[in-house]
C-alpha cells in the first residue's frame, strides 16, 4: 500500500483492513488491485465482508446501497450528531458499538448471574 497507493489513508487490524478512496472508480480498481496481489501470495478476500461502503454524512449526499460496514466491534454509519458551537444537529458518519458487540457484553454479563449476588 505504502508504494503502490502512498495517498490513500488506511488502517489494518490483524487481517481486517480498511482502505479510505475519493471515488467508486478508485475504489474499484483498488479492490481488483489487492485480489490480484493476495491471489499471488495464495490468499483472498472475504466476499461477504468485503465491500465498497460509502460514507454518507452532510457534505456527501448522494445514494448508493451500502452506507454502513462494522469493523473491530464498532458500526460506522451515517448518525445524528449535534454541534456543540452552534447547538444544531447535523449529519455524520460516525462509529458506535456494533449489535453483535453488544449481544456480546450482555450475554457476559447475563452469565455472571449478578442478579445472584447479595
Amino acid at each position: 500500500m505504502q508504494r503502490e497507493y502512498p495517498d490513500l489513508p488506511w488502517c489494518r487490524y490483524a487481517d481486517d483492513g480498511l482502505v479510505h478512496c475519493r471515488t467508486l472508480e478508485e475504489a474499484e480498481v483498488l479492490k481488483a488491485t489487492l485480489q490480484k496481489r493476495l491471489a499471488e501470495c495464495g490468499l483472498e478476500m472475504h466476499p461477504d465482508k468485503t465491500r465498497i461502503v460509502y460514507c454518507k454524512d452532510r457534505g456527501r449526499k448522494g445514494k448508493y446501497p451500502n452506507t454502513s460496514f462494522d469493523f473491530l466491534g464498532y458500526t460506522f454509519r451515517p448518525r445524528k450528531a449535534k454541534s456543540r458551537k452552534r447547538n444544531s444537529v447535523f449529519l455524520s458518519f460516525t462509529p458506535a458499538v456494533s449489535n453483535a458487540a453488544l449481544n456480546s457484553m450482555r450475554r457476559k454479563i447475563w452469565e455472571l448471574h449478578l442478579c445472584n449476588w447479595t
